[in-house]
Formats: C-alpha cells, sequence, structure tokens
C-alpha cells in the first residue's frame, strides 16, 4: 500500500484489498473472488480520481511557476509535468498488462467466467520468467520509482515489494525467501491477480501525487497558498504580574476555510475556534519570574508555533512580568502574638481580581485561612516566621513577622463587680463576695479578644494577724468561699492571695498554663 498523503477511502479499500488477499490464501470459494471483482472495480474509481486531482495540482504548479523566471522555479515547473507524464505512461503500460492477463484467461470481461476461474495460468504467465511479462512488469515500476526520485528529488519505497520489503511479512520465515512476482501472483486466480495489478496502479498515481507536492513546494505552489503567513499573538497586556495569568490570542494574518492551522505554546497544543473567519489559538498560562530588575520588571518569553499543511512558522514572544508588592494589613492584630490567633490581611494589589492566594509557613506557625482571599490568621509558634504567599501555584514573594510573648495578665481581687482598694482595704463582713480575676492586658485584649481569656485554677488565701496566720484556705476557682473568716477576722487583719495556677483560653479553644511571674500573683488586702 502507498504511504505519504492517502484519504481516509484509500486506507478503507487498501484494507478490504489486504483482508481478501489474506483469506485467499485459505483457499476460499468464489465468494471471495467475487468480492476482488468488487474491489477492483473500486480501484479503477480511484484511479480515475487521483489521475483527475493530480492533473489539477500541476495546472496548479504550472499557473504558479509562469509567474517566475528563477532557474529552479521553471525547473520544478518542467520536472512536475514529467512526472505527470511518467505517470500516465505507467498507468497505460500496467493497463496493457491486465490486457495480457485477460487474453491469457481467454476472457474480454471480468465477467462470471472470469471470476471463478480458478486456474494459475495468468499467475504462472507473470512468474514465469521465459514469458518476459512479470519480469518486464517489475523493471518498469523499478524505473518509475527511480524516476520519480530523479525528478522530485523524494525517496520513495519500490512498489515491486518483496516480502523483506514489508513488516508484516519480513520475518515470516513461510515467506522469507519469495521475490515480488513470486509473494504476488503464487496461486493466484485471474481475478486476484487483475486486482493485484490494479491495486499497483493506485500506488502509482499516489507516489506521483507526493512527486508533485514536493515539486509544488519548490515552484512556490502549494494547495492552499498564501503571500504572507505572519503568526501573531495579541496579548490583553504586554504587563501581567508573577502569578497572575497571561491572556492573549494567538492567530495566523491569512486563513483560509480549506484548512485548519495546529497551533503551539512552547510545544502545548491549543484549542483553535473560528473568530469571523480566522482560526484563532487560545493562549492562556500562569505567568512566573524568579529575578527582577530595578524598575520591578522581568523580561519572558514563549515559543509559538503554527503548523500548516505539515509547514511550522514560529516566532518568539516577548512579555514583561511585573514584580508583584506583597502590602500586609491587619484586622484585630498590629502585631502577632505567639500562639494567638493573629487575623492579617496580606493583599497583592497588581493581581486584582486574579488574586486567589495560598499562603505556607512551614512548621514556624498555622495559618488558617478566613473568609476572603487574603485574609488568614496566623497562630505562630517561634519568635521570628516567614509567610510565602503563592497564587495559582506561583511563588508571589515572601512575608516576614516578628512575634512577642503574650503580656502577662493583671490579677486584681474585687468585692462583687468593685475592685478592691489595696490602701484602704476591706471590712470583714466583705469577706464572703470576694472573687479574683487574671485581666488581660488592654492592648493584648483589643488585639487578639479570643486569645485574652483568663480563669484562676489554684489559689492559697491567708488571714494573717501580726506575723502568724489565722487560716488558709486553697481555692480552685475565681470565686473563694471565705464566709466562715468573717466572724475571725479582726481591723488589722490582712488578707493575703497567692496565685499559683492560671490557664488562658486560645483561639483553637486549647488551655495555654499561665505561671505568675515574682510577686505579681501576691495580693495583700488589708482588713479595716
Amino acid at each position: 500500500m502507498a504511504g505519504g498523503k492517502e484519504t481516509p477511502r484509500q486506507k478503507m479499500i487498501g484494507m478490504m484489498y489486504l483482508v481478501l488477499t489474506a483469506l485467499l490464501a485459505l483457499q476460499v470459494s468464489n465468494a471471495v473472488l467475487e468480492k476482488f471483482a468488487i474491489i477492483n472495480g473500486t480501484l479503477e474509481g480511484l484511479i480515475k480520481e487521483s489521475s483527475a486531482k493530480n492533473e489539477a495540482q500541476l495546472g496548479q504548479i504550472v499557473a504558479d511557476g509562469s509567474k517566475s523566471n528563477k532557474p529552479e522555479i521553471v525547473a520544478a515547473v518542467d520536472n512536475a509535468k514529467k512526472v505527470r507524464q511518467a505517470a500516465a505512461d505507467m498507468v497505460k503500460y500496467v493497463d496493457g498488462v491486465k490486457k495480457k492477463m485477460m487474453d491469457e484467461a481467454g476472457a474480454t470481461a471480468i465477467d462470471e467466467a472470469f471470476i471463478n476461474d480458478h486456474s494459475s495460468k495468468v499467475a504462472t504467465m507473470m512468474i514465469d520468467k521465459s514469458t518476459g511479462v512479470g519480469t518486464d512488469f517489475q523493471k518498469k515500476l523499478n524505473e518509475y520509482t527511480k524516476k520519480l526520485e530523479e525528478l522530485s528529488g523524494r525517496k520513495f519505497v519500490t512498489l515491486a515489494k518483496a516480502p523483506k520489503d514489508m513488516d508484516a511479512f519480513k520475518n515470516d520465515e513461510k515467506h522469507a525467501n519469495k521475490d515480488f512476482l513470486t509473494f504476488t501472483f503464487e496461486n493466484t486466480p485471474p481475478v486476484a491477480a487483475y486486482a493485484s495489478v490494479t491495486q499497483i496502479q493506485t500506488e502509482i498515481l499516489a507516489n506521483e501525487a507526493l512527486a508533485l507536492d514536493e515539486l509544488a513546494k519548490k515552484a512556490g505552489a502549494a494547495v492552499v497558498k498564501f503571500d504572507k503567513i505572519v503568526p501573531m499573538v495579541r496579548p490583553v497586556s504586554t504587563v501581567v504580574a508573577a502569578g497572575a495569568k497571561y491572556q492573549a490570542d494567538m492567530f495566523i494574518t491569512a486563513s483560509s476555510s480549506a484548512i485548519t492551522p495546529e497551533m503551539y505554546y512552547n510545544g502545548n497544543k491549543l484549542s483553535v475556534v473560528d473568530e469571523g473567519g480566522v482560526k484563532m489559538g487560545k493562549v492562556e498560562f500562569v505567568a512566573r519570574a524568579t529575578s527582577f530588575d530595578k524598575d520591578g520588571y522581568s523580561k519572558q518569553s514563549f515559543k509559538a508555533r503554527i503548523m500548516i499543511d505539515g509547514q511550522p512558522y514560529e516566532k518568539d514572544m516577548e512579555y514583561l512580568v511585573a514584580q508583584p508588592v506583597i502590602r500586609v494589613t491587619t484586622g484585630n492584630a498590629p502585631t502577632l502574638y505567639m500562639n494567638c490567633g493573629n487575623t492579617v490581611n496580606i493583599e497583592v494589589p497588581a493581581l486584582g481580581t486574579n488574586y486567589n492566594p495560598s499562603f505556607s509557613a512551614g512548621g514556624a506557625a498555622e495559618i488558617v485561612k478566613g473568609d476572603k482571599p487574603g485574609r488568614v490568621t496566623i497562630i505562630p509558634k517561634q519568635r521570628k516566621i516567614t509567610v510565602a504567599v503563592s497564587n495559582g501555584g506561583a511563588p508571589i514573594g515572601n512575608q516576614q513577622f516578628d512575634v512577642k510573648n503574650v503580656p502577662e495578665p493583671k490579677y486584681i481581687a474585687y468585692i462583687g463587680n468593685t475592685p478592691v482598694d489595696l490602701r484602704n482595704g476591706i471590712r470583714a463582713n466583705q469577706l464572703g463576695n470576694l472573687r479574683i480575676v487574671a485581666e488581660p492586658e488592654a492592648n493584648f485584649k483589643e488585639e487578639v479578644p479570643k486569645d485574652a481569656r483568663y480563669r484562676i485554677k489554684r489559689a492559697e488565701l491567708i488571714l494573717g494577724r501580726g506575723t502568724a496566720g489565722v487560716q488558709r484556705l486553697n481555692a480552685t476557682n475565681e470565686n473563694p468561699d471565705l464566709r466562715s473568716w468573717i466572724s475571725q477576722a479582726r481591723p488589722g487583719d490582712r488578707v493575703v492571695i497567692d496565685i499559683k495556677d492560671v490557664v488562658r483560653r486560645t483561639y483553637k479553644e486549647e488551655e495555654e498554663k499561665v505561671t505568675p511571674k515574682g510577686s505579681s500573683g501576691i495580693i495583700m488586702i488589708p482588713v479595716n
């Protein structure tokens, strides 16, 4: 079978022919031979069709080549005429071989008698060297192939194929030593031999078409011709921020309804759409850059390639990537506190509506995405952290944060809702209403309110008189029961509160232990 630019119809006919040939080897019934007659008729129709197409192709070559006096174009036109003539002569010669087959079989047409003839007389005529018919046929095929190569400058596979020339049979021991004539005609009834030669005529014309295509390129005569072909890319914007999508339309300035070009970005095939009769490839990718110049730009490029009938048209397209500027604003927290839920807005204004970021800080912090792009809650685990900002998988930059420890709360005694005046003290009858509270530092409470929640879990209380302790009580909450001390307390006594254990409820609803430092957890209240 011929290669190159076969139509689906040609490929289908060739496949049917191969199947029938395989069935013939199984010595099948007359029904198979009838199919050879049908295939032969189809092949002869294909011969007329191919001959007409090749004649039209020659006319295009002559018409376009006549516009130039360049020697190479004149030679290509002249060689195209010689190729057309050589193919026509070869088809006519093969028609003569087919006539000899009919004569040998004693037939004048492909009729019932010819179809049902199971004899090998036609095969013998082609294989027997003494007749000269087969050997001359093989010689003419080889001469034709050589002539096409000389005229077009293109290499062709021989038309007189022996098993060694075919991938399907080259390793088949049964056929390994057979030559072209034996392999093609051995044990072949007349109608099958006749169809085999018709099949070779289609290959003669298919190779002619390939030779004409080659000469058309040299003569500047393609089936679809453009005076000037320029690949174009029309970007939405020539400047794009790293992490944003680069968007552009790739198209060709000349177009034809007869072709659909293939378009590629950096080797990746693009979908091609028809917009107003112009074929356009849609380019879209995430812009990336690793370094920027002093003005904050990075020059990048991609390769645009458009294929038309196997011919590539390429161009390197340049664009600028703008360095994104990360702007950090705060929600509740102007600074970050250790192990607290600090709400932060991390913005990149250059990305506009394309901003859909992701953040990471390794093991230095836990990051919880908020309800809007860029809004996050950062829970630091170290005194300094770096948050990496990306958009659409493309790194944008890093933002560093300093982290400070949570300020220690203040421990205050209350009578009801009124703070105790530690200078004037309290009366004995007020002891039953005493409570102690751990209050967060004001700025801390304002900035991270969900982390500024304290509770006293254990405290030691002493009713002191002079240098002695009159009563002691271990409280396990903020409301110690001191009612029994009311009758014992005297003016001049003092209540000493030593706060031992405090916990802070965190943003994540976990308890963090707080240990009072130095004397900060000791409260002394005079009794008056």
